[in-house]
Parts: C-alpha cells; structure tokens; sequence
C-alpha cells in the first residue's frame, strides 16, 4: 500500500546522508590543502589523510546503507519492537546517569 512511499523516504534519506558525508569529506581535504600551503600538514603526510579522509567517508556511505537495507527488510513488527527495544534501554540509562540523593545526618 505505502511501498513507494517508504521507497521514496529511504532513497531521499540515503541521498542526504550520502551528501552531507561528501560535504565533510571535501571540507576535510580543502583544509588539508590549505594546512599544505600555509605549512602545517608535510606534504607526505598529506596522502596519508588524504587516504584517511575518504576511507572514513566510504565507511560511513557504507554503514548507512548497510543499516537503511536492513530497516527496510524487516517487517513493520520487528521495527516495533526494535523501536521498542532502544527506548527502554534509553529509559534505563537515563535513570542510571541522575546522581545519588545523600541523606542529610542531622
């Protein structure tokens, strides 16, 4: 019924993922080539994370898209109870992060 609906969100959510990582990964290399010109990145180090920068954005194109294939396989019950699942452990661990009241001794 709303198959090409959900079809249109995941491709629009991986298009902007896809972009916003591209973004940041061109705003990575422009400052490594100004750190080159101005003289704070060597220039052999300058491969090295060049490397390193695109390697990090086609890890994170990658894991989106591993994590919107799955989502979208899995059947409207099994994202319940996965929703379901992370709001209690997100319950749990905001009880657990609120300080300790002391009992004041008078």
């Amino acid at each position: 019924m709303f198959g090409w609906y959900f079809g249109m969100c995941e491709t629009n959510f991986m298009h902007g993922c896809a972009s916003l990582v591209g973004s940041l990964a061109t705003i990575a290399i422009i400052l490594t080539a100004l750190g080159i010109m101005l003289g704070l990145v060597k220039p052999a180090d300058a491969l090295k994370y060049g490397g390193v920068i695109v390697g990090i954005a086609i890890v994170f194109v990658l894991v989106v898209t591993v994590f919107v294939g799955l989502w979208s396989s899995m059947s409207l019950w099994q994202q319940a109870i996965l929703v379901a699942i992370g709001f209690g452990v997100w319950r749990l661990r905001q009880e657990r992060r609120q300080p300790r009241k002391k009992k004041d001794e008078e």
